[in-house]
Order: C-alpha cells, then structure tokens, then sequence
C-alpha cells in the first residue's frame, strides 16, 4: 500500500512528460509550418514583384505602341488628303478643258470644226512650262544639267543636304548655270519634320544653312516632302504660316512624271509628262534627280524634244510666278 502513492506520482511525472514532448512536438511543427508559410509569401511577394513589372513594361509598350499607330493613321490621312486633292485639280482641269454645248460635245484646239472662228488675237500667248527636280543633288544632277543646256532649258532644283563634297559642288553648278536653287528639308523624313512646326524649322534650317555656306545664294522657295497637303492639317498650317512670315514661298506641282516609285518606267514618265502638260495652263512639272532616279535621266530627252517642239519656253520658278499649291 505504501507503493501506491510512489507508483501514482510516477504515472503522473511520466504523463506530464508526455505531454510535454507531444506539446513540444505540436510546437515544433507549428514553428517549422510558420517558417514554410513565411517563406511561401515572402515568394509569392516577389513573383507579385516581378508581375508588376512586367505589367508596367507591357503597359509601356503598349502606349509606344498607341503612338506609332497614331503617327501611321495621321501620315494615312495625310496621303488620302493629297489623293483628294489630285481628284479634285483633275477635275477641275477636265471642267476648264472646253465648254460643253446642249449636246455634250466639246471642241479643243487641236479637233475643232470651226478653226475660223476665232477672235482676233495681237499674237499667240507664250506657253512656259517650269520643270522641277526634287531630291537631288546625286551623281545624276550634272547630266541632267548638261541636257538642259542643249535646250537653253532653265529649271528649279528642289534639294537635299547631303555630306558629300560633289554635292556641295554640284549645287554650284545649278546656280552658276542659271537655274533656281530652292529647299526640300535636310533629312526627307516625313515622321520627324512633321511631328511639331519647331521640328520642320530645325530640319530646314539645316539645308538652308548649307545652301549658303556651300554656294553664298540665300533661297527663297521651298517644297514639302510629299507635298503641303503630307502630314496633319493642323502642323502643315502652321508651318506655311511661319515660312510665310520668314519671307519663304513654297511650290506644290500640276503634272507629276511619276517617277517617285522606282517601279515608275522611262515610258511612262514621258507619257505621265506629254500628256498631262497641256491640261494646265501653267505647268509645273514634278520630276526627281536624285540617287537611283536612271529612268527620269532616260525619259529628259525626249521631254524636252517634246515640250520644245510644241512651243513651250523652259523657265526657272521665282517669286514672281504665281505658286501651284494644294492647301
């Protein structure tokens, strides 16, 4: 009976001893559980990180993306003005072409019935034609200079900044020889100079400052790459404006050779200038002299041969001409 006391504390030691280690078993799991859970959100925080960035890059090239869209549709815009106005001057060109009688019928010089019936005239008008060459200066520049001398033919020069010194020579040339010397931008970048009226400034300052340092000539004409209807409505506005109050005149076209693509061929340019020349009573004809332009130097003989033979006298844009343009 004495053992009884004895073996009941032992059994109540060896429990509370067990219930210790099962406590500090629990704690244990509990504790490396925690530790586990820690670590799992310290992860999760970090790929949390890392999706952010990613969401931040994606957003950003998404609005980079936005913006060249918008450039695209804005220059889109631009060309479908341009195609808008080309409709309308060949319109406009087909109405002055003749009267129309009840009939429909309508007489040029040339299929006319009543040759006879004319009024008197002191003398027939003299027909100008003012030829263009955009892009240049380029290797092609002295021949084309040469043919154009064979036909006591002045042109305008509408031209580019180029690092090259047979350029800078080549632009001598074009003024030493008689003919007008006039801007068309320094890079020909449609979406730089377009973007804001300080951006075109800082362009054309460019080829202006070369002009004169290279030939001591100060031009007074311009062009826009593409034309003045090219970019948006807004910008080309306000830069015709400035240009204007710098004391600048610019100068779109009437009749256009085509030989802006490349795949633009000799005979076409000679038919494109033929056959559309006589439609205006001014015309002011688009050509290109610069690199790769082969096809235009092909087609100049017979242009000129053409525009000679039917009277018409090759003068040299200046500000007494009345400018074509399309805005």
């Amino acid at each position: 009976m004495k053992k009884l006391p004895f073996i009941l504390s032992l059994a109540c030691a060896l429990a509370l001893l067990g219930g210790c280690i099962f406590l500090g078993v629990q704690y244990y799991g509990l504790n490396e559980r925690f530790h586990g859970l820690e670590t799992e959100a310290f992860k999760l925080q970090e790929d949390n990180s890392g999706l952010s960035e990613q969401l931040e890059s994606s957003s950003q090239k998404l609005e980079e993306s936005n913006a060249q869209l918008k450039e695209k549709e804005d220059y889109i815009k631009g060309q479908n003005d341009y195609i808008s106005e080309l409709s309308q001057q060949v319109q406009s060109f087909a109405d002055e072409d003749g009267e129309e009688d009840e009939t429909g019928a309508s007489y040029s010089e040339d299929d006319d019935p009543y040759p006879g019936l004319y009024a008197d005239k002191d003398g027939e008008e003299e027909k100008y034609v003012y030829l263009t060459f955009d892009d240049g200066p380029s290797d092609l520049t002295p021949k084309v200079l040469d043919l154009l001398d064979q036909y006591g033919a002045k042109a305008t020069f509408f031209v580019v900044k180029k690092n090259n010194e047979d350029c800078a020579e080549y632009l001598s040339q074009i003024v030493e020889r008689g003919h007008t010397l006039a801007l068309h931008s320094a890079s020909h970048d449609y979406h730089r100079i377009y973007q804001s009226l300080d951006a075109f400034l800082s362009d054309y300052e460019q080829v202006y400052d070369w002009v004169y340092e290279e030939t001591g000539y100060s031009p007074s004409l311009f062009r826009f790459p593409g034309g003045s209807n090219n970019g948006s409505s807004s910008v080309g506005y306000s830069i015709i404006a400035e240009m204007e109050r710098r004391g600048f005149t610019y100068f779109d076209w009437n009749v256009s050779s085509g030989d802006g693509s490349n795949l633009t061929t000799t005979e076409n340019i000679i038919d494109n200038i033929c056959s559309n020349v006589g439609n205006v009573d001014t015309p002011v004809v688009l050509m290109h002299d610069g690199k790769g332009k082969a096809a235009t130097l092909a087609a100049l003989p017979e242009v000129l041969e053409y525009l000679d033979s039917n009277g018409y006298t090759f003068r040299a844009l200046d500000d007494s001409v009345e400018p074509v343009q399309f805005r």
